[in-house]
């Protein structure tokens, strides 16, 4: 400051005229990126948005609806949507985010970050670059949205307790209360497959004739699931009376190994999560006891809606509530009773229809420490 004193006495008034202009770009910029601030400089034009989203894989079906969801979304306002495939590569993640944060237009991020841990470094990321973003599933227990600021707009969770215990005592109930069972669990390191996992504990509780006898994890992948069902089918054989999976996914590759054991039917398998088409026809068929529905194309569209209601004005975030910014979302068990509610995939204008209020099933608030 001494030295701009200096040169400003040097050079005569109009040289400190500019320096004064100067400093006072660099407060404000300054002031902008600060803890809990916001870098948005007003409403954003649609012109100057590019939508994202970003998934582990487009063969988890899953994910690829959730896909659809946004593409569906973005269309429905003429925005580029650009679809990220991080293959569980964190480092990938954020790598490729940022190489679009770098491209000059406003980031609108939906995401499902691949670990927990890898939160803080994606919004500060969007933050930073005057994005808007809106996690969804994995956060640190002890980060809020308000903690950064405006431009991490929510972040959306799925009671996994719920589904866990719910899928778990349809299991046991298909298994009339007697037998046991394995568990195929998904990321070890992610917040919703070991909630999922409590819950599925907490759903056999009340049938002591059902025990675990064996639980590994299957990462959420189809083909490990498939091999790992085929090993613990051979260590314990016809011990095994019924199979719980974290992920629809899961649960269709150990389908596949209980059949070619010549087991479909005989093994009760039941799924905690995804509601996925092959999923809910294997329901159909018999050959699984149940699901749960979190709706991917509805997240995949939520996401983005809520990011840009923020960017454009229409939501003032920092005028929300706690509970509209950290929330679960409304979800439901899916059984033979009722699956065929489930089973038809919807138009593009009903994704965009059930966003039109993208906190509309807002299911209640995730309080510190209850991130499941």
């Amino acid at each position: 400051m001494k030295a701009l004193r200096r040169i400003a006495t040097v050079r005569g008034p109009r040289l400190l005229g500019a320096v004064v202009a100067v400093l006072a770009l660099s407060v404000t910029a300054c002031s902008t990126t600060s803890a809990g601030g916001s870098t948005a400089s007003g409403p954003v034009a649609d012109s100057d948005m590019i939508m994202v989203s970003e998934v582990r894989s487009l063969t988890n079906p899953y994910e690829a609806a959730w896909v659809a969801g946004s593409q569906a979304y973005a269309d429905s306002l003429g925005i580029e949507l650009k679809t990220i495939v991080y293959n569980g590569d964190s480092q990938q993640a954020l790598s490729q985010l940022q190489s679009v944060l770098a491209g000059g237009k406003k980031v609108l991020l939906n995401i499902n970050p691949n670990t927990t841990a890898d939160t803080p470094a994606i919004v500060e990321a969007v933050k930073n670059a005057g994005g808007f973003v809106v996690t969804q599933w994995s956060k640190p227990d002890d980060l809020n949205p308000w903690d950064v600021g405006d431009n991490w707009v929510a972040y959306v969770s799925y009671d996994g307790l719920q589904q866990g215990r719910e899928t778990g005592a349809a299991l046991a109930q298909s298994l009339n209360g007697r037998g046991g069972v394995i568990a195929l669990q998904g990321l070890l390191a992610n917040d919703i497959s070991k909630s999922r996992f409590a819950g599925f504990q907490e759903g056999l509780s009340a049938t002591p004739g059902v025990t675990v006898l064996d639980q590994q994890p299957a990462d959420f992948d189809r083909n490990k699931a498939y091999s790992t069902t085929k090993t613990l089918l051979n260590k314990y054989g016809d011990e095994v009376k019924g199979v719980w999976a974290a992920t629809d996914s899961m649960a269709l590759g150990a389908l596949q190994a209980v059949t070619e054991a010549g087991k479909a039917g005989q093994i009760k398998i039941a799924s905690s999560a995804d509601s996925t088409p092959e999923g809910l026809q294997a329901i159909q068929r018999g050959d699984m006891v149940a699901t749960y529905s979190t709706d991917p194309y509805y997240n995949g569209a939520m996401g983005l809606a809520l990011a840009y209601q923020a960017a454009t004005g229409k939501v003032q975030v920092g005028t929300l509530p706690h509970s509209d910014r950290s929330f679960y979302v409304q979800q439901f068990l899916v059984t033979k009773e009722n699956v065929d509610r489930f089973a038809t995939v919807p138009s593009a204008q009903q994704i965009v229809d059930s966003v039109a209020d993208p906190l509309g099933r807002n299911a209640g608030p995730i309080t510190q420490g209850s991130s499941r």
